[in-house]
């Protein structure tokens, strides 16, 4: 499990050779006010882990471009792989943001996040996401909150729904490394009993030059929770 993440790593780090800054996620699970500069590209790794299945984990490669000065786009494809298997591709997803006021002009600087999610196969649901992002920067301290709504549909069953919260705060030692914890929920409405699950941990941030890295780790404190996850997001500004 180690050998995979170091290796993800070290792929990205050999690519940290563009000029423009990256745009910095302080947080793992809970997104920041900020949208790519106009004309600005970035690429992003994600790597995600569950405690109760290590052999399994998600991948997503990001590609996110600026596409005005409040607005940017950005394509995943997402991939998983099962310890001693080959890597599957699970799906394509899009996503767009667009900041809806500049920032200082309300007490929480807000932003919408729209994210579309289509399967690689046709007959796995697909997942539609609307995410409002709040955050404040307090100086050196950042303070973000993110309620998300979230569609799921396919072939097979009608719509289900899922709504949840993000809620994150980072503490800023020096540019290069920042420190902070994380809470995050989602509740699930399904066919059968809705579902619950938390987790709240510490996250850890570092950046350098064009490039950041930030590690999040989240103990699940309810019953539908995983016992804990862990995600590592490299980015490089191109």
């Amino acid at each position: 499990m180690r050998r995979k993440l170091i290796v993800g790593l070290a792929i990205l780090l050999a690519l940290a050779v563009g000029d423009a800054q990256a745009d910095r996620r302080k947080l793992v699970w809970t997104y920041q006010y900020g949208t790519m500069a106009s004309g600005s590209t970035e690429l992003e790794f994600y790597q995600t882990v569950a405690q109760q299945n290590p052999d399994k984990w998600e991948y997503r490669i990001e590609l996110e471009h600026g596409l005005t000065a409040n607005t940017d786009l950005a394509v995943y494809e997402i991939f998983s792989q099962t310890e001693g298997s080959s890597l599957r591709w699970d799906a394509v997803q899009v996503r767009l943001r667009t900041r809806l006021a500049e920032q200082g002009e309300l007490p929480l600087d807000p932003l919408l996040y729209i994210e579309y999610a289509r399967k690689a196969s046709p007959a796995h649901d697909n997942k539609a996401e609307l995410k409002l992002v709040l955050s404040h920067d307090f100086s050196r301290t950042l303070f973000a909150l993110n309620p998300v709504f979230e569609g799921v549909f396919g072939p097979e069953h009608s719509p289900e729904y899922e709504v949840g919260l993000d809620l994150g705060l980072a503490q800023e030692l020096s540019y290069t490394w920042s420190l902070g914890v994380e809470m995050t929920g989602r509740r699930e409405f399904l066919a059968g009993p809705d579902e619950t699950s938390t987790y709240l941990g510490p996250t850890a941030s570092y950046a350098s030059g064009e490039m950041f890295l930030a590690l999040g780790y989240g103990w699940g404190i309810s019953e539908a929770s995983d016992p804990a996850k862990l995600r590592a997001i490299l980015g490089v500004g191109l």
